[in-house]
């Protein structure tokens, strides 16, 4: 989810976007101006936590050698067990990014209606470059799809599919569509396949519940398992029970909008987060309930930025 982002940085703003100061780190930094943002952060006292946005950061497997335990004072996490991934020291907190997806913006009455060789039964968002077919499993989509189309024979649309991709009879194939376009798509389908793994704060997963749209999502997710019930979708394990799973799933009448409303979204998600960070710094004012996360843009300390 979190390499078409440009910012490994989301800063924490009060309801009305006024810069709080603190910033949460959501990915390795490793490009010299990052480096350099970091110090200009630092700098002008901002404080630090970390967030598993990026695949699996912070394992050693998915960042730098930067201690992260160090420069973060906690952390809002995705893991079911987070001892086994995240630093020792310091709070956590299960939410994710994807937790502060809005439903008032994501809503199936706002998309523009797609084409009818557009309407799925079944939708999966694949990536095109390297790191998206990674995070986003294609080979066990792609074995999936085979076997839901041999076995069930939905119709199944394959947004971002990878160049190259070996064609699935009866999958019809799509490159990158633009944020509107896919919500419109996901829509229209009658279920979202996920194969993830290595997903930490999958937000196309989150989008479908707001959509009202069920989710078919590997058990093995590291990220969005916790949006899985029986009001917003199942789970599956490889191609051998995918196709009971998606069958279940068209058959029973779900309320993923629903559940997320009463369990996700920013105001309930911003207050995890500022009660968490009021432990940390009792100095933060006392005149609202709840933060906001905004990417961290800035290239220098008088760009984009507010007084921390």
């Amino acid at each position: 989810m979190t390499q078409r982002r440009s910012t490994p940085f989301l800063r924490v703003c009060d309801p009305v976007g006024r810069e709080l100061p603190w910033v949460l780190i959501r990915a390795p930094i490793v490009t010299r101006a990052h480096h350099a943002r970091l110090a200009e952060l630092t700098t002008l006292g901002c404080r630090f936590l970390g967030i598993t946005s990026y695949l699996g950061f912070p394992d050693p497997r998915y960042r730098d050698e930067r201690d992260y335990g160090l420069l973060c004072e906690g952390w809002l996490h995705c893991f079911r067990d987070p001892a086994a991934h995240l630093p020792a020291d310091g709070p956590r907190l299960l939410v994710s990014e994807s937790d502060f997806t809005d439903p008032v913006r994501i809503d199936r009455a706002l998309v523009a209606r797609v084409p009818d060789d557009l309407v799925a039964d079944v939708i999966h968002v694949s990536g095109g470059e390297a790191w998206g077919q990674d995070a986003k499993n294609w080979p066990l989509a792609a074995r999936c799809l085979r076997r839901l189309v041999r076995d069930a024979s939905p119709r199944v649309l394959v947004v971002d599919a990878p160049p190259g991709a070996e064609p699935i009879e009866g999958t019809r194939f799509l490159g990158a569509m633009d944020h509107g376009d896919l919500l419109a798509a996901i829509a229209a389908a009658r279920c979202l396949l996920v194969p993830a793994v290595i997903d930490p704060s999958p937000r196309v997963l989150a989008e479908a519940l707001c959509l009202d749209v069920p989710v078919v999502v590997n058990r093995r997710i590291i990220g969005g398992w916790k949006y899985v019930n029986h009001f917003t979708g199942t789970f599956f394990a490889d191609e051998d029970d995918v196709v009971p799973a998606v069958r279940s799933v068209l058959r029973v009448r779900r309320r993923p909008r629903r559940w997320f409303l009463a369990h996700h979204g920013p105001a309930r998600a911003g207050a995890e987060v500022f009660r968490l960070l009021r432990t940390l710094d009792p100095d933060l004012p006392h005149t609202f309930t709840y933060v906001l996360l905004k990417p961290d843009f800035a290239g220098s300390a008088t760009d984009q930025l507010g007084q921390c």
